[in-house]
């Protein structure tokens, strides 16, 4: 997964080429210059011992993903928590992911389950599926597949292929919703246009979802 972009900056500071944050952006996403995750590392640092969510986020994501940097697990976890604490989605979404694996944390699905809930709240598509999948399977909650589908439509909606994805089986088992074969291709189309190759395949196997 690529790591997010974001516009927000900490107040008070001016975006100029002494902005740590800005700096250590252009390097890490090659913004107006080749991308150097090495470079880009030092000043992402700086800009998240200073305060800044996003760059919190970042140094998380480096860390974690071993970008210009050691990979350390525990500590991109901490970068990630600073920024989850400030409700930065991407720093919610990955911090999750990290309690559902284990990684650099003990294994707790339902801080994983709770963090993926913040971030569905706040409108992130990609907390949204994976809450979603939380309550349809009961991971870090009780098993609800009534609310598993309202918020994977919701994520679908947003235009995430996997929820579209799941929310076209659900329509085509009637898992949480009435069956109903017309709009489980509608949805398979739509993430099978995103490149999703379970949707594209189960629509040129179908043969009752190409008659529907």
């Amino acid at each position: 997964m690529n790591p997010r972009k974001s516009n927000k900056r900490k107040p008070g500071r001016v975006n100029d080429a002494k902005d740590p944050l800005e700096i250590g952006r252009r390097y890490f996403y090659g913004i107006r210059t080749p991308r150097n995750y090495r470079k880009a590392v030092p000043h992402i640092l700086q800009a998240a011992r200073s305060g800044y969510v996003h760059g919190q986020y970042l140094a998380g994501y480096a860390l974690s993903h071993g970008l210009g940097i050691r990979k350390d697990p525990r500590t991109a976890a901490r970068w990630y928590r600073s920024a989850a604490a400030k409700d930065h989605l991407g720093a919610l979404f990955n911090l999750a992911r990290m309690y559902e694996s284990g990684s650099g944390v003990r294994r707790n699905l339902r801080r994983a389950f709770l963090l993926y809930r913040r971030g569905a709240e706040l409108g992130d598509k990609l907390a949204q599926c994976n809450l979603a999948v939380a309550y349809l399977d009961g991971l870090g909650t009780r098993k609800d597949i009534s609310l598993g589908v309202r918020w994977m439509r919701k994520s679908a909606q947003k235009g995430d292929s996997k929820a579209q994805y799941n929310l076209a089986l659900a329509y085509k088992e009637g898992e949480g919703v009435p069956q109903n074969y017309r709009l489980a291709k509608l949805w398979l189309r739509k993430a099978s246009k995103q490149n999703h190759k379970k949707a594209a395949t189960m629509l040129s196997r179908s043969t009752t979802l190409r008659s529907a």
